[in-house]
């Protein structure tokens, strides 16, 4: 079977869009087996000029709690489409903003004092945006696992930012991605035991795997095999996210 998808900033997500849920995440290093901080997301409803939105609020902390980066995800309330997001590195001081209008995302980046703006059409690949990556697996869950072979494209803003710098075309970082499916395994979580599925991304290019970094390439990811797929845990770079805290809205 031959998977066929929209851009993924233009579909909605209004199942997977929680309200009232909060969920904490601790982050283990996988080479000292250390707890290095904490990542912590909450679903609620805002209203800015008279209209509604979803909004996922995420912080991440170090092992002492201080924060280091902040980022919320926009979406319309009724619909569920995503609408922009925005990232603050409070190490990196940089502020990064993506807006999505249709099959256009426009991306503003401000970095020590340098502002850098520029588009990206997400018809031609069929692109996922970093940002709202979780959501389209979870969303997507049961047809990845019924596919052989399942692929899509994954965009990632930041490291169109790097290789802008480094003289390298942004369109590297519009990457062909595969999964591959990995074992179903029962987790101990705040809800219970959840019985979920491992699955690996990574580039579908060997020219690709090989060149880009692999921490911002190479993801795995735990997903609850039952809806609404809740996202149990992911490893990213030397970095494990393990799920600490679900709590539902009452």
């Amino acid at each position: 079977m031959i998977s066929v998808i929209s851009a993924a900033a233009n579909e909605t997500y209004i199942d997977e869009l929680l309200t009232g849920t909060k969920t904490s995440f601790k982050h283990l290093d996988v080479q000292s087996s250390k707890i290095s901080g904490y990542s912590h997301f909450s679903y609620e409803v805002v209203t800015k000029d008279s209209k509604n939105y979803i909004v996922e609020k995420n912080e991440n902390t170090k092992a002492d709690g201080k924060v280091f980066t902040r980022k919320t995800l926009w979406f319309e309330a009724n619909s569920g489409f995503p609408k922009w997001y925005e990232e603050e590195d409070l190490r990196k001081d940089y502020r990064i903003k993506n807006t999505y209008s249709g099959q256009i995302m426009s991306t503003r980046l401000e970095k020590a004092g340098k502002v850098l703006q520029f588009e990206t059409n997400l018809t031609q690949e069929n692109v996922v945006p970093f940002e709202v990556l979780i959501f389209f697996l979870r969303k997507n869950l049961r047809h990845i696992l019924q596919t052989k072979d399942y692929s899509f494209t994954l965009f990632l803003p930041l490291l169109a930012i790097e290789l802008e710098e480094k003289g390298f075309p942004r369109s590297m970082s519009m990457i062909r991605m595969m999964v591959e499916l990995r074992e179903e395994l029962s987790l101990e979580t705040p809800l219970g035991i959840i019985k979920g599925r491992k699955i690996l991304l990574l580039p579908k290019s060997g020219f690709l795997r090989a060149l880009l970094p692999r921490d911002k390439t190479h993801f795995e990811f735990t997903i609850a095999e039952d809806a609404p797929h809740y996202l149990l845990q992911f490893i990213a770079g030397k970095t494990k996210h393990i799920l600490t805290e679900l709590s539902l809205a009452q």
